[in-house]
């Protein structure tokens, strides 16, 4: 199974990276992270 992101879900992701970013450098970019290890395990389940 291949896990997609939608429009507006692609533009949460975004969003969310961003804020997080201005909240602790690094900070968003690690959410980002987490969230393709999320969707890699929902791909290999």
């Amino acid at each position: 199974m291949k896990v997609i992101f939608l429009k507006y879900a692609r533009q949460e992701l975004d969003d969310a990276t961003q804020f997080y970013e201005l909240e602790f450098s690094g900070l968003g970019q690690r959410f980002r992270e987490e969230v393709k290890n999320a969707g890699l395990l929902f791909q290999y389940s």
